[in-house]
């Protein structure tokens, strides 16, 4: 099977198949030495013992075939018909197998041999008494996670499951988004107070209101939408309840009133997440460059998974010839990367490129000479984690925020139950040079805390930022860096 990108996460489907159709089965003859490749994309698939049948699964279809017959064909034909299939299942001895599937599992695979100190057999024994009062696969899971959390560690999650025959209605009928923050008046109308839409570091983001066919701008007033006039303290959201594909008609005015108005025909968004988290992201690069007279630069990386890689090297880029540079991973959301990220900036440069009537560059060129300043909090988790203390350890600069999330036992191959839940055991743990287990349950510290506002959170976000800042602009003042003259030409 072939799929049109491949990293960490097309990797893990290959053993643990998600169920979106990503792949392309290819089928390759030895004799004619000729491949073709199946037309429709699958999600799964299966050989027979004897090679010579294979099973294939797209969406919920399955589908029986002959390899020789669909490498004649190179297509799926008529799905099975599956709709008289019926089995029978017990569910307390369902439970009780999955019950005793994941006490083995924790047994077997957590790094600690010694459980943390936890009689295993006789947590075993205590927690599977209770499962004579369950009701259902729901109350298994929540007994589940209530034994392994015996063990007061990180990453050990259960759910999933056959959780019976009745499940809800599809619904196409969701709460859109305009892709705007949106701030009530004294006069009752609501004004656009942020339009969200494309910005320096991300241009192909899609935004109802910012296009040039819309002319809706900051300080409009939202009069009403489909021709229900809102006014505060009604909830303007009751009237975006849309299906994928509808649109809506949003009068507006630069003043509060209906006359002059315009209309304007929109496709509001399903989430607003990526445009708010870009603003968010081009508001604290402009804001650093701004404060420290472009001599600093900032990044924000959301996890550690392969997509983060270019995520940094994209920030990397931009900004590693600034004197000081800003590597924000607050609410990193881990993976398995992060000395990737510690490579780059472990690089040190060892001479100057020099060619006629140029500026030296430096060489290699992929380093940096800026000073490094780590942002972290109470939300960054697992790999992000990791980051810190290796950030740490390599002497890279300094670390600002407040302890981490306090989770690095991670996890490799979650097991299936037989009701097709998944249970991962917390497998695999970091304990540094010197011989000390790092990070769980504490949290990777900062060199300087500065602590998070419960009170607000983005004054504690922006306290943090503002910290970052005076710290790099002292530093590079009182360290500069500076190139060496350029050496005398040979004479011959």
């Amino acid at each position: 099977v072939a799929s049109d990108g491949f990293g960490d996460n097309e990797y893990d489907q290959i053993f643990n198949p998600t169920g979106r159709d990503t792949w392309k089965l290819h089928i390759f003859n030895m004799e004619d030495e000729k491949e073709v490749v199946v037309t429709d994309k699958i999600s799964d698939w299966k050989l027979s013992n004897n090679r010579e049948q294979m099973i294939v699964k797209k969406r919920t279809n399955y589908y029986a075939l002959s390899v020789s017959g669909i490498y004649s064909s190179g297509a799926l034909g008529d799905p099975l018909n599956l709709d008289n299939m019926k089995f029978t299942v017990k569910p307390r001895e369902e439970w009780n197998q999955i019950f005793s599937d994941t006490w083995r599992w924790y047994r077997d695979f957590f790094y600690a041999p010694n459980m943390h100190g936890r009689d295993w057999q006789k947590m075993g024994d205590t927690y599977r008494s209770y499962i004579p009062q369950l009701t259902s696969r729901q109350d298994l899971n929540w007994l589940l996670s209530q034994m392994v959390g015996e063990l007061c560690v990180s990453h050990t999650y259960v759910w999933g499951g056959d959780q019976g025959p009745q499940e809800l209605p599809d619904n196409p009928v969701y709460t859109a988004w305009l892709g705007a923050e949106l701030a009530p008046t004294s006069g009752g109308y609501y004004q656009f107070k942020e339009i969200f839409g494309p910005t320096d570091i991300d241009r192909d983001l899609d935004s109802p209101l910012a296009r040039p066919d819309v002319a809706v701008k900051e300080g409009d007033y939202l009069l009403s939408i489909d021709g229900h006039e809102i006014k505060s303290p009604e909830n303007p959201y009751k009237y975006l309840q849309v299906t994928r594909g509808q649109k809506v008609t949003i009068t507006v005015n630069s003043k509060a009133s209906i006359e002059g108005a315009e209309s304007f025909e929109i496709e509001p968004l399903r989430t607003e997440y990526q445009l708010r988290y870009n603003n968010w992201l081009m508001d604290n690069v402009n804001k650093v460059l701004k404060a420290s007279n472009g001599d600093v630069g900032y990044m924000h990386i959301t996890a550690m998974g392969s997509n983060n890689v270019a995520q940094f090297d994209k920030f990397w880029r931009a900004f590693r010839y600034k004197k000081g540079l800003i590597i924000d991973v607050r609410g990193n959301g881990g993976g398995w990367t992060e000395y990737f990220i510690i490579d780059k900036l472990e690089r040190k440069m060892v001479a100057y490129n020099c060619l006629k009537e140029m500026v030296p560059f430096r060489y290699p060129g992929s380093v940096s000479n800026a000073h490094l300043v780590v942002l972290t909090n109470e939300y960054n988790g697992s790999d992000g984690e990791a980051f810190v203390e290796h950030f740490k350890a390599r002497k890279l600069g300094t670390v600002i925020g407040t302890p981490s999330w306090g989770g690095l036992v991670g996890i490799i191959n979650g097991q299936r139950t037989i009701d097709n839940g998944t249970v991962h055991q917390s497998n695999n743990s970091f304990y540094g040079r010197e011989g000390k287990w790092l990070v769980e349950n504490h949290g990777a510290d900062p060199d300087i805390l500065v602590e998070n506002d419960p009170a607000s959170q983005m004054a504690g976000y922006d306290k943090q930022m503002d910290t970052a800042i005076d710290f790099l602009l002292k530093k590079i003042k009182a360290e500069p860096f500076t190139f060496p003259s350029l050496p005398a030409y040979p004479e011959k």
